[in-house]
């Protein structure tokens, strides 16, 4: 009995040491496989464990892309790990970058000890923590204050998330828009942007090209759209809705989708101008497009195109065909072409 006190005192003397030299070394709940807060003095970089939602939904870590690093967020079971959100996504980070909160509650990104980009600029008191939950909102909260400093859902990127929001706040003016990324390795900001503006009616989305309307997706009615006829073509369509309207409470007009079950749906606005939605079920994953399939050239379509206030060539009509063979396989040349550009830039 005695040789066993003396053991155990022995490790125990043994454990405090050990974990006196990692607490001297920074140990700090980020490095903690599972965790899904960081406090003030708190640091996540990219060789520390991801954030993991408290269910495990969702991931938030450092990752690579064309030779640059960024903080992003992902569904955890992707096995592609295809990002949701993107951090400052016009700004590329060095791999020394790292996630922390200051002493005034400031939520930045450092690299060798300088702050290159604040992700929030609001102060806080001592007790500020950043938490990433199941619905893949990152929160930033004053604890003492219960206060929202910063959150995910007020800086969408290219993704719309269930419980995410399309739209404006009137009293803060707050926007919540879409962005697509510049190309499928860089995500800067691309050509195309998607927002939700509002109708006596209802409301629409609409998407802009370089700031000139380019799409619509035609007035909301009976949980679609005009010119959006596929979103319900798919296997979970009792598991999907839409909402949309005007809060004089909270002094916005929005628009949101809803999922049930937990099949990581998203809507994504691609570089080329499409809205798809992606999802996971049992059966597989699924990848949809749910706006028009190709390229706008310039003419109104049925397929919700906005009209070109830039007179067209007559070869960019719709409904125009050429007489010849060999002028209509110069036209079709010239049409690929300019789609390439669009796709492109």
């Amino acid at each position: 009995m005695v040789m066993a006190n003396r053991a155990g005192g022995s490790l125990n003397r043994i454990s405090f040491l050990i974990f006196a030299f990692l607490f001297n070394q920074g140990l700090d709940s980020s490095l903690v496989a599972g965790a899904n807060t960081i406090g003030i003095g708190d640091e996540l970089n990219s060789s520390s464990n991801p954030l993991v939602s408290p269910r495990g939904t969702f991931s938030l870590g450092f990752f690579n892309l064309s030779y640059s690093s960024y903080l992003g967020i992902w569904y955890t079971s992707d096995i592609q790990a295809r990002t949701v959100w993107v951090a400052k996504p016009n700004t590329p980070l060095r791999d020394s970058a790292v996630l922390t909160i200051d002493g005034a509650g400031i939520l930045k990104i450092t690299s060798d000890g300088n702050t290159v980009i604040n992700i929030s600029d609001q102060v806080g008191t001592r007790n500020v923590t950043a938490t990433l939950h199941d619905s893949g909102n990152f929160v930033l909260m004053d604890q003492t204050e219960k206060r929202i400093l910063w959150q995910s859902f007020d800086n969408p990127t290219n993704t719309l998330l269930p419980g995410m929001k399309l739209g404006q706040n009137l009293r803060t003016l707050q926007n919540w828009s879409l962005t697509s990324w510049l190309n499928y390795n860089d995500p800067s900001s691309g050509a195309f942007t998607l927002r939700w503006e509002p109708t006596q009616e209802s409301g629409q989305l609409v998407m802009y090209r370089r700031g000139e309307v380019y799409w619509k997706s035609g007035l909301s009615k009976n949980q679609s759209f005009e010119f959006m006829p596929a979103i319900f073509n798919s296997p979970r369509i009792d598991d999907y809705n839409l909402s949309y309207g005007v809060s004089n409470i909270n002094d916005e007009f929005s628009f949101t989708i809803h999922a049930h079950g937990g099949n990581s749906t998203r809507w994504v606005l691609t570089p080329n101008g499409q809205i798809r939605e992606r999802f996971t079920t049992s059966s597989g994953d699924y990848n949809y497009s749910i706006s028009a399939k190709d390229f706008c050239y310039g003419y109104e379509s049925d397929n919700g195109c906005a009209e070109s206030v830039v007179p067209q060539p007559e070869c960019r009509d719709r409904n125009s065909y050429p007489e010849s063979p060999g002028s209509w396989s110069a036209s079709s040349h010239r049409r690929h072409v300019i789609g390439m550009i669009s796709y492109y830039y």
